[in-house]
């Protein structure tokens, strides 16, 4: 049987179905419905997670988790080369065929260092289109950082890529790459709709928060819900919290267990994104997949909302206004996009769909 290993810190939450631990985040929900699929493919699944006060192993659906402390993630680096040291000796302990990473990035270094010693087989999924963009990564992060990311990608087999600007951006760095597109990861609801627009993100600049509380005092008619992921940043928190109370349109949600988010997706009229750049945002395949709209100020991944009639992408925010009062206005025109995004994300990002393709590359990098 082939072991699959995927090194999430932060997925623990989403296994267990916590309703205490604040931790939630795309890559860690498309790793955990990938990984719950391949087993019934008949592969042997490992998640390594982070330290919270768990045991330290423990079978989930089928899948192994493994504890690990990741000290140095949003606390000192003085930490950092025990912390990989511990990692590498757990990697050895599981005798994985093939390591699956996305973030943090880099830890693409001692997973790959152990991958070249025991000649096991590391894939790297990318995160955002920035992460192909070296000159942006060097205005955006520290050196440090960059170098370790740089560093870790030397030592990857393979990279996925999930839209075509990150597939063109790793074969020019010279990997190995595929595009496999990201995956439905929320279950069937047939919740009927609300009058409410809808935000989910959190406080990183790059996500732009202040601009949908902006929006909802731009348009006090209609009503807002934010549903505002922690992060690193408490004090960035608690400033746009403390701002959406006095806005009396807007309902600030500070944190939604990832398995009762889909009532949210399931009801709202439209989403909103405010993101400068990403990836392929999740937050848009759960929109879609309830049938609802997506208003985006500037992300719109391969063209896929132009391409496919899936919402709306304003590049500015005074359009940005102005898209939301078209589809909110217009009945017959939202509810034509939702239709067409049900029907482009079934047809595009199921499991079915992409679970095959996963299977094909690790039948590849084994031959």
């Amino acid at each position: 049987m082939k072991k699959v290993c995927f090194i999430v810190p932060a997925v623990y939450p989403l296994l267990k179905k916590s309703e205490e631990i604040q931790s939630a985040g795309g890559a860690e929900a498309q790793f955990m419905t990938i990984g719950l699929r391949l087993q019934e493919y008949g592969y042997e699944v490992h998640f390594i997670v982070d330290d919270y006060g768990q045991q330290d192993t423990e079978k989930i659906n089928q899948v192994i988790t493994h504890k690990l402390a990741f000290r140095y993630l949003g606390g000192s680096k003085r930490h950092i080369v025990v912390d990989w040291l511990r990692l590498i000796i757990l990697l050895r302990k599981i005798r994985a065929d093939f390591h699956v990473l996305k973030v943090p990035k880099e830890l693409l270094v001692p997973v790959g260092f152990f991958c070249r010693l025991f000649r096991s087989k590391l894939i790297y999924v990318g995160q955002s289109d920035k992460d192909v963009d070296i000159k942006l990564l060097f205005k955006l992060q520290n050196r440090a950082s960059v170098f370790l990311y740089r560093l870790g990608l030397l030592f990857a087999d393979y990279a996925v890529a999930q839209t075509a600007v990150q597939l063109n951006g790793f074969r020019k760095m010279g990997l190995e790459a595929s595009q496999i597109k990201n995956t439905l990861t929320l279950p069937p609801n047939n919740s009927s709709k609300e009058d409410y627009l809808l935000w989910v993100g959190n406080s990183t600049p790059n996500k732009q928060p202040e601009l949908f509380l902006k929006l909802a005092q731009k348009l006090p008619q209609y009503s807002f819900k934010m549903i505002h992921a922690p992060s690193l940043q408490g004090a960035q928190d608690k400033r746009f919290h403390d701002a959406s109370d006095k806005i009396p349109n807007i309902e600030y949600i500070s944190f939604v267990p990832f398995h009762r988010i889909s009532e949210y997706f399931c009801r709202a009229r439209l989403f909103v994104s405010t993101s400068l750049r990403e990836g392929f945002p999740n937050t848009f395949l759960q929109a879609w997949q309830y049938g609802t709209p997506v208003v985006s100020l500037h992300v719109d991944p391969d063209g896929v909302i132009g391409n496919y009639h899936l919402g709306k992408v304003s590049n500015t925010f005074d359009r940005l206004c102005g898209d939301v009062v078209e589809l909110m206005e217009n009945e017959n025109f939202r509810n034509d996009m939702g239709e067409n995004a049900k029907r482009y994300v079934y047809e595009n990002h199921s499991i079915e769909m992409v679970v095959p393709q996963y299977l094909k590359l690790f039948e590849s990098l084994n031959g």
